[in-house]
C-alpha cells in the first residue's frame, strides 16, 4: 500500500482500529487535528486563550478611538468638586494629541445641596422679619442684601415715588436665596458682591419700562434673574438656568416661562450687559460701605462668617446716573 500524500487545502480521512469503535480523524493542512466524534487531538483553544484574543481587539479598538478619533470614555472622567469633571488621558494619548490636555475645567457649576422644599410661598407677603434671615447662608449676606435693597430702593423712589416698595420680605428671601446659591456653587465673595452690583445697574433699565407694572412679588423675582443674569456675564462657569428655577422659581414658574421672561429681559437691554465704570463705582461703593446693616427693623440674624475677601472693583463713590424713559413692556406674565 502507497503511503497517502497530503495535499494542502485538502481533507484526507484515516480509519483507526479502537478497542469499541473506528474513528476517522481529518487531517487538514495548516489547521489542527481533530475527531469527527468530538474527541480532540491536539484541543481547541482555552477560555482564557480566546478572551484574551477578544481583549486585544477591544484594546485596538478602545486606543483607535482615543487616539485617532479623540473620544472621551467614561474611564477618563473624574469627578471634582462643585460637580465638576476632569478628563485624564495616559501618556500615549497626551504624545498622539501633541499637548497636555486642559485640566480643571468645568462647564458649569451646581450647587452642593439640595433646594429648600419646606419654604411655604403663602408666607411671603408678610412684612420683613428675623426668621427672614434663614435663607442666609452667611451672616454678612443680610448686610448685603440690605444695602442692595437700598440700592434698588432708592433709584425707584428717585424715579417714581408713587410706585410700589420693593423692599420688603419678599425681595429679602428671594435674593438671599439667590446668593445661597452662589455661596454653595462656591463663588468667591468678592464675585457675588460685583454681581449683585451689576443686578442693580440691570433693575434700573427694568425699573423704568416695568415699574408700573410690576408687582411687589414680580420685582423680587425679576431681581433674582437679573442677578443670574450678572452671573451668567460676569464668570465663565455658571450655575444652570434650570438649577435657578429648581432652588428659587420652583412655585412661581416652570423652565420654559423662565426662559422666556430672561430673553424679555435681555432685549429689553438691547442684548448688552457691559455697564459702565461709573455705574459700577457707584454700586460697589453703596454695597462695600463700612456701616453696620441688617434687616429694616434693626434686628440680627445668626449664621457663619463669610470667608474675608477683596473687592475686584473699587469702592469709589460716584453720582447716579439720569434717568432714560423707555416703552414699557411686559416681562413676566404668570
Amino acid at each position: 500500500m502507497s503511503p497517502t500524500v497530503l495535499k494542502p487545502l485538502e481533507t484526507h480521512e484515516l480509519t483507526l482500529a479502537g478497542n469499541q469503535r473506528d474513528k476517522r480523524i481529518v487531517f487538514g493542512w495548516g489547521r489542527p487535528f481533530r475527531v469527527l466524534d468530538g474527541v480532540s487531538i491536539l484541543g481547541d483553544q482555552s477560555g482564557a486563550e480566546k478572551r484574551l484574543q477578544v481583549h486585544s481587539k477591544l484594546d485596538r479598538a478602545l486606543k483607535f478611538l482615543q487616539r485617532d478619533v479623540g473620544y472621551s470614555l467614561l474611564d477618563d472622567a473624574l469627578a471634582e468638586s462643585g460637580g465638576g469633571v476632569r478628563l485624564v488621558h495616559d501618556i500615549e494619548v497626551m504624545q498622539a494629541l501633541g499637548a497636555l490636555p486642559a485640566r480643571g475645567r468645568r462647564s458649569c457649576r451646581a450647587p452642593k445641596e439640595r433646594p429648600i422644599e419646606n419654604a411655604d410661598e403663602a408666607d411671603d407677603i408678610l412684612s420683613c422679619k428675623p426668621e427672614i434671615g434663614k435663607y442666609a447662608h452667611y451672616k454678612d449676606d443680610i448686610v448685603l442684601v440690605s444695602r442692595f435693597a437700598g440700592l434698588v430702593h432708592g433709584f425707584e423712589e428717585r424715579t417714581d415715588p408713587n410706585a410700589p416698595n420693593v423692599k420688603h420680605d419678599m425681595l429679602y428671601k428671594k435674593v438671599l436665596q439667590g446668593i445661597r446659591l452662589l455661596h454653595l456653587c462656591e463663588f468667591h465673595y468678592a464675585d457675588v458682591v460685583l454681581t449683585l452690583a451689576y443686578a442693580s445697574v440691570y433693575f434700573r433699565g427694568a425699573f423704568t419700562s416695568l415699574g408700573k407694572t410690576m408687582s411687589d412679588y414680580e420685582a423680587a423675582h425679576v431681581c433674582v434673574l437679573l442677578i443670574y443674569l450678572a452671573h451668567s456675564f460676569l464668570f465663565d462657569e455658571t450655575c444652570p438656568l434650570r438649577v435657578w428655577q429648581q432652588h428659587i422659581f420652583k412655585k412661581y414658574c416652570n423652565l420654559k416661562v423662565l426662559d422666556a421672561a430672561l430673553y424679555r429681559i435681555f432685549k429689553l437691554r438691547g442684548f448688552k450687559l457691559r455697564i459702565t465704570e461709573a455705574e459700577e463705582k457707584e454700586a460697589l461703593s453703596v454695597l462695600l460701605l463700612r456701616t453696620n446693616g441688617g434687616l429694616p427693623d434693626g434686628s440680627s440674624t445668626s449664621g457663619q462668617r463669610r470667608p474675608k475677601g477683596r473687592s475686584s472693583s473699587s469702592t469709589e463713590s460716584t453720582k447716579c446716573m439720569e434717568k432714560e424713559d423707555s416703552g414699557s413692556a411686559d416681562i413676566i406674565n404668570i
